[in-house]
């Protein structure tokens, strides 16, 4: 299944959010403002580029997208320090968002790649785009989430995002028509 706000929201992070105990009766629409943002900046901002080798011919990859806790939560951490929101409860938020995005992203989200230059082999995806912070602040809109505090964790959690795949990089296997010439390339995809 591909990468949707809905899903994202209800099977991933609103889960995640009450295990840390972040309830209330904003949270289903907290969690529904960070998946629409995420999916905006994923799927329609973001492109993926690839450094391929292997053998010559034109192939294909299919790889979920794997995002380690570690490099999202420190990006979190960042973020939500960059804007002010420290304090006793950012941790429990930050650790809740992590795991119901890297959960999320790795079950929906897929890399879809084209190599025109290498038939087999394997490639580095690397994802490009603008900042996410104006993706991440039209999902808080569309949530209905529009006050300062709303801004600034979106703002917050788009500055994560950016530094999250600043440094994110995944390989990907390479499949389709090889030769027995081997050779290098670049090839190009998104995110669905």
């Amino acid at each position: 299944m591909p990468l949707n706000p809905p899903l994202l929201a209800s099977a991933f992070l609103a889960p995640n959010l009450l295990s840390v105990a972040h309830v209330g009766i904003e949270m289903p629409k907290f969690a529904q403002a960070v998946a629409m943002g995420v999916c905006q900046f994923l799927t329609v901002q973001a492109k993926i580029i690839t450094v391929d080798t292997g053998v010559v011919g034109i192939g294909t990859s299919i790889m979920p997208l794997i995002v380690l806790p570690p490099l999202l939560q420190g990006g979190l951490y960042a973020g939500f320090s960059s804007m002010g929101i420290i304090g006793i409860f950012s941790p429990l938020t930050i650790s809740g968002i992590t795991n119901g995005l890297v959960t999320g992203l790795t079950a929906l989200a897929l890399l879809q790649t084209n190599h025109p230059g290498i038939g087999v082999g394997a490639g580095i995806a690397k994802l490009i785009g603008p900042s996410a912070i104006p993706s991440m602040l039209q999902g808080f809109d569309s949530a209905g989430m529009t006050g300062d505090g709303s801004k600034k964790m979106a703002t917050a959690i788009g500055i994560a995002l950016d530094i999250t795949f600043a440094s994110w990089l995944e390989p990907i296997p390479i499949v389709g028509s090889g030769s027995p010439i081997p050779g290098t390339g670049v090839g190009f995809g998104s995110v669905i």
